[in-house]
């Protein structure tokens, strides 16, 4: 691990592409036979705005020591969830999970919280550098308690009270391919990279 972006650059541009490699033969009937090849893993491209000379060397700086693809390093979603309770703190899974598992108990919101968690939210477990995003949106009951449905299934075991970080989660990285970094006459620089999450 390579130390973590800079949280106080936000992109752009940000684009986040959900990939699950996946395997099609169709037959001369038509007939489609389909099966997943791999782990679901998420891949991002990052714009960020122009930037003055000192803050794009920084930026330029952590990228390159990077080595391009071989270091791994922490990037913070930068997209605020949906979710009422997502800023809420002290979130944690409530009760031991299997990997393989969709559907986690969790607690710790707010009593009776509508929408505590909406569809779309992302969020991230603490013994976990894969990212999971809430596939429907759930309220919490009386006792800030709720089960959530997440894609995908746990690639690991989850323990009781485990923490859960719901909002803003930092993925694990690698960059994918080489840094583009421009400037011109206005004296602003420009950078983009391609980013893949590391699954594991």
């Amino acid at each position: 691990m390579s130390g973590v972006f800079p949280t106080n650059i936000k992109p752009r541009n940000y684009q986040l592409q959900d990939n699950r490699p996946t395997l099609v033969n169709v037959s001369l009937s038509g007939r489609r036979s389909v099966r997943t090849i791999g782990a679901q893993y998420y891949t991002m491209t990052v714009a960020l705005p122009p930037l003055n000379k000192d803050d794009a060397m920084d930026v330029f700086a952590f990228l390159q020591r990077q080595k391009n693809s071989y270091e791994e390093f922490s990037y913070q979603y930068p997209i605020t969830n949906r979710g009422a309770g997502a800023a809420n703190s002290g979130r944690t899974v409530n009760g031991a999970h299997s990997a393989g598992d969709n559907t986690i108990a969790i607690q710790g919101f707010s009593a009776s919280q509508t929408d505590a968690l909406k569809a779309g939210d992302l969020l991230e477990f603490a013994n976990h550098d894969k990212v999971y995003m809430v596939e429907s949106d759930v309220d919490s009951d009386a006792s800030g308690e709720m089960t959530i449905t997440i894609s995908p299934p746990l690639v690991s075991s989850l323990a009781d009270d485990e923490g859960i970080d719901c909002n803003q989660p930092s993925f694990k990285v690698f960059l994918v391919g080489d840094i583009l970094y421009t400037t011109d006459a206005s004296g602003f620089f420009n950078i983009s990279f391609e980013l893949r999450e590391v699954v594991g």
